[in-house]
């Protein structure tokens, strides 16, 4: 053992992997639905330099600070281009209460963990890690982590952390089940009016025009988006079949395919008459259907009304998919680098509507390596301003500066020819590896402290981070329901945006049915969430300093 102990003491990439690999392995193990995920790698880390400093004191394990710091820059950073352009969006129309009602939960754990600490005896560090732990928030430790970092509250933070995470997890996911309990009735309202996930995958189908009141006029001036939710990718017309576009004139008997969900569809029976047996996409003689990837740097960014492809190309985007998500494309949408988009043509253009986007996984993995460094650098830079706060000036850190920055410019997308947004799958794996790595650099530091707790300061961690999670999500389901008016599906999904855990989120999507709202209610409270969070534990970190 001592030799085990003493080989990954004198070698730091060695132990990383180590960590890494019994974290992943930790993180998938499942207990009634529920998994540590990549907090398994913290303690994996925690358990390990645990054992190393029982087994060999003289050679405890550590890993260089600045391999931490650059697993927590990437981290972040990756979770703010993520993140921006929802985060802006979430301040408009119904959000702005859903958001305050996060806010004034982040507010009530914050006064019951900073209560609690006084009264159990807790350092500063330890409260701000049972805040993060029973919220489930891993940029919210890396900030604590940071902000006290070369102090004797080092590790304080992770020990808070760990004790308080399985109940912070275990914890929501039983007041979820405990309201919709409770709530059955309201929820049961919902839910025969909710369109559920399956509602929102998008479909096909053939309609016959029929209706005198569309018979003659142009698909523009229908409307037919806005009005009905579908898009029409193809018009046959006697033998004939061609790519409709705005200018298109509906006559009777033509016949239409019509994109979209299977509620937007049902519409689209009413609105052009009668359905029909034809079809079109069958017939692929004089118009061609094809998936192409987005990987043209110079369209990142761009609006699809932009890109003007009707009049290029006489072809139409039916669907966009997305991070695992078919989208029905809209002109205000913005192309990503890494959209899939399905585009119908007439055959002899859809090779120049390829050569347009790209549509070339060599080029979508080459990622552009100086946005990416300009962004960090500013970044950094940003974490080292000071700022005036209670106590003292304070800083946004390695954890605060680079995620502010990383909002700004997922929001922005592009500045001239400089597209800061990464594709999704490289901002997966970028964000994972710094996640990772910054985990496996807490847990390691902390593990020796965990052995050297008392059982009685493990116990009121654990006390108080139980109360922490329920008050937080308590606070955050009344109000969103009661005031936001989210009613019952909006706040079980606000509630698991305010956790940022996808383990709740899971079980409330269960709960609500599998209602699409939850996601929505998720995405709403997300960022602000995640960005409070961040903040408060900053701010914990520092009272009584």
């Amino acid at each position: 053992m001592d030799a085990i102990a003493g080989m990954l003491a004198e070698s730091e990439l060695l132990l990383l992997f180590v960590v890494v690999v019994l974290g992943v392995a930790l993180g998938h193990v499942s207990v009634r639905g529920v998994r540590l995920g990549a907090a398994g790698v913290l303690f994996a880390g925690l358990g390990l330099s645990a054992w190393a400093s029982t087994a060999a004191p003289a050679q405890p394990l550590t890993l260089s600070p600045v391999l931490k710091d650059l697993g927590l820059v990437l981290f972040v950073y990756c979770i703010g281009l993520a993140s921006g352009p929802g985060f802006f969006r979430a301040f408009r129309e119904r959000g702005v209460r859903v958001n305050a009602s996060a806010l004034a939960a982040l507010a009530v754990t914050a006064a019951v963990a900073v209560a609690g600490g006084a009264l159990l005896g807790l350092d500063r560090g330890q409260v701000s890690g049972v805040f993060c732990g029973s919220l489930t928030n891993t940029p919210a430790l890396a900030a604590a982590t940071e902000r006290v970092q070369g102090t004797a509250l080092a590790t304080s933070p992770a020990i808070g952390y760990s004790v308080s995470y399985p109940f912070g997890v275990l914890g929501a996911i039983l007041v979820l089940r405990g309201f919709a309990r409770v709530r059955r009735r309201r929820l049961a309202a919902e839910l025969a009016a909710a369109p559920t996930s399956g509602g929102a995958e998008l479909a096909s189908a053939s309609f016959r025009v029929t209706n005198p009141e569309v018979v003659g006029r142009a698909i523009g001036e229908l409307r037919v988006r806005d009005a009905v939710g579908v898009t029409i990718s193809r018009l046959g017309r006697g033998e004939s079949a061609v790519v409709p576009n705005k200018y298109t004139s509906l006559q009777r008997d033509d016949v239409v395919t019509a994109v979209g969900t299977a509620e937007a569809l049902e519409r689209a029976l009413a609105f052009f008459g009668a359905r029909s047996e034809v079809r079109l996409e069958a017939e692929r003689g004089t118009i061609d259907m094809r998936r192409i990837l987005v990987s043209r740097r110079e369209l990142a960014g761009k609006h699809l009304s932009e890109l003007e492809l009707e009049r290029r190309f006489n072809a139409q985007i039916t669907r966009l998919r997305r991070a695992d998500l078919d989208l029905l494309p809209t002109g205000e949408m913005r192309l990503e680098l890494g959209d899939r988009l399905r585009v119908v043509a007439p055959s002899s253009r859809i090779r120049e509507v390829s050569a347009f986007f790209g549509d070339s996984a060599r080029d979508l993995a080459q990622i552009d390596i100086v946005a990416l460094a300009l962004g960090l650098c500013l970044g950094l830079l940003l974490a080292r301003v000071p700022i005036p706060g209670p106590g003292g000036a304070m800083t946004l850190g390695l954890a605060g500066g680079p995620l502010v920055v990383a909002l700004v410019l997922g929001f922005l997308g592009r500045t001239g020819r400089l597209v800061w947004t990464l594709p999704y799958e490289a901002t997966t794996v970028l964000r994972e590896i710094g996640l990772v790595i910054f985990l496996a650099g807490v847990g390691i530091g902390a593990g020796g402290r965990i052995v050297a707790l008392p059982g009685g300061s493990a116990l009121a961690m654990l006390g108080l981070g139980a109360l922490v999670t329920v008050a937080g999500a308590v606070t955050m389901l009344v109000l969103c329901e009661r005031w936001a008016g989210a009613g019952v599906i909006g706040a079980l999904g606000a509630t698991t945006g305010l956790q940022t855990q996808p383990a709740t989120l899971a079980v409330a999507w269960e709960l609500s049915g599998r209602a699409e709202e939850t996601y929505v209610a998720y995405a709403v409270a997300y960022p602000v969430a995640m960005i409070g969070k961040v903040l408060v534990a900053q701010l914990l970190v520092m009272i009584g300093s």
